[in-house]
C-alpha cells in the first residue's frame, strides 16, 4: 500500500526536500512512502502531473511549506469584506493595503492579483544570494533577489509549480474519495482546492495578537486547542475537547470551504483542523503531528483507510 508525500522546493539549491520525520510516520504504518514532486513548467504542467500520479498512490499527505499564491483564494475581494474595514472593495489592488477592521493594521491585500506574466517574472528572477526561512521545522532556501511582486509581499516560498500540483492532488483526492491528510501548509491547500479562503497573516488580519510559530524543539507542544466530540479527528486520536499541540505558522484559514467542517480550534478560535463528514478519510490539521507521538493515530488512521481504498479499487478493477 503507497502513501504519497508532497514535497518543498529549495528555490536556491535546486533540491527538493521534505522533512524525514514525514517519512518515518508513514513508513512505521506499515505503508511505503513515496515522495510526489512538481516539476518546473508551471501550475497547468503540474495540474496535468497531479492528474497522472494521483492514481498511483492509495492515500496521501500533503505537507507543510511555503504560502498559497493569494491569487488562489481571493478571487472576490468581497468574499472577504467582513475581514476588513473597507468601504470600496473595488479600490482593492496589487500591492495596495487595507486596514483590519479589530487592529486598523494594514493588511496586504491583492484585489485582481499579479498577471501571469508578473508572476512568471518574479518565479523566474535572475539567482542571487541564498536567504533561509524557516518552514515546516526545516529550512527552507529562497532567492532574495528575485525582482518583487507587490501583492507577494509578507509572503513565505510562493511557488506556481508546487499550488498547481498539490492543489490539483487535493481536489482530485476529494473527488475520488482517496484518504487525505494535509499538515499546516496542507491543510489550507485542502481548503483552498475547495473554495475556502486563508487568512495572509493572522497577526496582521488582526485575528489573534498571539504568535504561532513556536522556536524549536518541535516535539514540545506550545498550544492548545479544543477538538470536537464526534469529530474523525477525535476518533483517530483518541481524545476531545482540549488537546496540547505544537505550533509553526503565521497564516490560517478565513471562510471554510463548502462540504468541510471545522473539528478543532485554538483558544484564540484559529481553525486548527477540518475535515469532510461524507467521506472516509478527508482531514487536515494545522499543527504538525509528525513531530509528536501522540499524533501517530493520525497517521494509522491514514494507512487503514488507504487499506480500504486499496482494496476498493482493486474489487473495482476486477469486477470490470
Amino acid at each position: 500500500m503507497i502513501i504519497g508525500i508532497t514535497t518543498t522546493l529549495n528555490e536556491a539549491d535546486g533540491f527538493q526536500r521534505v522533512n524525514v520525520e514525514y517519512i518515518n510516520r508513514v513508513a512505521a504504518t506499515g505503508a511505503a512512502p513515496v515522495l510526489l514532486t512538481p516539476v518546473r513548467g508551471g501550475a497547468e504542467a503540474n495540474r496535468a502531473l497531479a492528474q497522472q500520479v494521483i492514481d498511483t498512490v492509495d492515500a496521501l499527505v500533503i505537507t507543510g511549506g511555503g504560502d498559497v499564491h493569494p491569487r488562489y483564494y481571493v478571487p472576490d475581494p468581497a468574499k472577504n469584506r467582513d475581514a476588513l474595514n473597507m468601504d470600496d472593495v473595488a479600490a482593492l489592488g496589487c500591492g495596495s493595503a487595507s486596514h483590519c477592521r479589530s487592529t486598523g493594521a494594514p493588511v496586504p491585500f491583492c484585489g485582481h492579483n499579479a498577471s501571469d506574466e508578473a508572476f512568471r517574472q518574479a518565479m523566474g528572477g535572475p539567482p542571487g544570494p541564498d536567504e533561509v526561512t524557516t518552514l515546516d521545522g526545516r529550512n527552507v532556501l529562497t532567492d532574495p533577489e528575485r525582482p518583487a511582486v507587490p501583492c507577494l509581499s509578507d509572503l513565505l516560498a510562493v511557488s506556481e509549480d508546487r499550488d498547481g500540483f498539490e492543489l490539483e492532488l487535493a481536489r482530485l483526492a476529494h473527488e475520488r474519495r482517496i484518504p487525505c491528510l494535509g499538515i499546516c501548509r496542507g491543510m489550507q491547500v485542502m481548503n483552498v482546492a475547495l473554495g475556502g479562503s486563508l487568512y495572509r497573516d493572522l497577526y496582521n488580519c488582526g485575528v489573534t495578537e498571539r504568535g504561532h510559530r513556536q522556536e524549536p524543539p518541535y516535539d514540545r507542544t506550545t498550544d492548545t486547542v479544543a477538538i470536537a466530540a464526534g469529530s474523525l479527528l477525535a476518533t483517530v486520536l483518541g481524545a476531545a475537547g482540549a488537546f496540547d499541540v505544537n505550533s509553526m505558522h503565521h497564516q490560517g484559514i478565513d471562510h471554510v470551504a463548502a462540504g468541510l467542517l471545522v473539528s478543532a480550534r485554538s483558544g484564540d478560535r484559529v481553525v486548527e483542523a477540518v475535515e469532510d463528514p461524507h467521506l472516509p478519510f478527508y482531514l487536515g490539521v494545522q499543527w504538525h503531528p509528525e513531530y509528536l507521538d501522540r499524533c501517530r493515530g493520525l497517521f494509522n488512521a491514514l494507512a487503514a483507510a488507504g487499506e480500504r481504498f486499496a482494496a476498493q479499487r482493486k474489487a473495482t478493477v476486477s469486477q470490470g
